[in-house]
């Protein structure tokens, strides 16, 4: 049975705080100490979660306060496509961020000797972040908020109806679908699982083996990143894939209305929590933390 506005409310309401918190916590965790701050295989997982809490912030207060007044905040069309635009770019950022990392792991664990200088680390790993949001960014930007045709906006409906007017040429539609949706859950497939192999058969096999303790974290954290995204973000790629190849759309049509699009914002919820378990030096900030207020 689908889920009411109502329930749906308290859903996201119940998960929404703690979630906030975690990001809060996790950013303050990684931005105040220096080692972790400058730490390449940190800075990934930091601008997302920035992206979490700009969701956190601004995306889902909105859902909010639909699914409880069943009207959107602001009736204008300036509105609602900023609105888009805000849930399309973090959402699409973050699964991006998330394929890069799978393939930053390898480098970074196997491969460390790729990004000792200042020139490899800008071309190997800061400018592959900085590409991947300044491109959603600028793309949506351009798609959404700039490219603008007749449409008509209803007010009663989630993000007010809206569809970009790109979405209407199948050659551009087909270009997200295969660019965002099949190359990043392949992206993300392969270099997590072949990162799992490689570290065991490295840690068994070979005579130098890798330094496992320093290593290991990266490869956990990787790993329940993208289990993650196997859960939430996998199925609908799956019954796009489906529908393309001929499947009748009623066959999937039920998941997509009432549990494709509502599941999809736990991705935001629970990525903090994920973080959460593989932070390192976490145990000392707690006690530190603790022990601080037992002296005050």
């Amino acid at each position: 049975m689908p889920l009411t506005n109502t329930q749906k409310f308290w859903f996201y309401t119940s998960f929404l705080i703690p979630s906030t918190l975690c990001s809060i916590f996790i950013l303050f965790h990684l931005l105040s100490d220096r080692t972790l701050r400058c730490s390449l295989h940190n800075h990934a997982i930091i601008i997302i979660l920035f992206l979490s809490l700009l969701c956190e912030l601004t995306d889902i207060p909105l859902l909010l306060f639909f699914y409880r007044w069943n009207f959107v905040w602001i009736n204008t069309p300036t509105f609602c496509r900023f609105w888009k635009y805000i849930d399309i770019v973090i959402y699409v950022a973050t699964a991006r961020l998330v394929a890069w990392i799978s393939i930053e792991r390898h480098i970074l664990i196997f491969h460390a000797q790729w990004v000792l200088t200042k020139n490899q680390r800008f071309f190997l790993h800061y400018l592959p972040l900085i590409l991947i949001v300044a491109y959603c960014s600028i793309y949506y930007a351009i798609t959404i908020c700039i490219l603008q045709c007749a449409q008509r906006f209803r007010y009663n409906m989630l993000f007010c109806g809206y569809i970009y007017c790109v979405q209407e040429n199948s050659a551009v539609l087909l270009y997200e679908f295969f660019s965002g949706g099949i190359f990043c859950s392949l992206t993300i497939a392969v270099f997590s699982i072949t990162l799992a192999i490689r570290v065991v058969w490295q840690k068994r096999h070979v005579r130098q083996p890798i330094q496992w303790r320093k290593h290991r974290k990266m490869t956990i954290q990787l790993l329940s990143i993208t289990s993650l995204f196997y859960v939430l973000y996998l199925p609908p790629i799956l019954i796009s894939i489906i529908q393309l190849i001929g499947i009748p759309v009623y066959v999937t049509t039920t998941y997509q209305i009432f549990s494709a699009q509502f599941l999809s914002y736990y991705i935001t919820f629970l990525l903090p929590f994920v973080c959460l378990s593989s932070l390192p030096r976490l145990k000392s900030r707690i006690k530190n933390s603790f022990r601080w207020w037992h002296r005050r």
